[in-house]
């Protein structure tokens, strides 16, 4: 699944982000694209505190350890995400869906 949440500011692209990842299963991904360096920082935090594996992806979408912020025509920053919905994750998912 591929989402872009380019001229979004925060909170409006993790709680995109979480809804998305919500709706997955162990072992798919989510390819989050967007413009906004603060919301890439809170959906990496965001991530890591729930447990989803997240790499940054190139332009073809194949996950990269190179630094994924680049500018765009425009001169704007843009960012891509691989998110990866683990075991783990899930699990802590069905727990706080349950307790409520």
């Amino acid at each position: 699944m591929q989402i872009d949440v380019s001229g979004m500011v925060c909170p409006q692209p993790v709680s995109i982000v979480r809804c998305c990842l919500a709706e997955l299963e162990p072992g798919d991904e989510l390819v989050v694209t967007g413009d906004y360096p603060p919301a890439e920082r809170s959906i990496r935090r965001t991530c890591y505190k729930h447990g989803y594996a997240v790499a940054d992806a190139d332009d073809d979408g194949t996950a990269s350890n190179a630094d994924a912020v680049d500018a765009d025509a425009d001169g704007a920053k843009t960012f891509s995400l691989r998110i990866r919905v683990t075991d783990r994750a899930a699990s802590r998912a069905d727990e706080a869906e349950s307790a409520h």
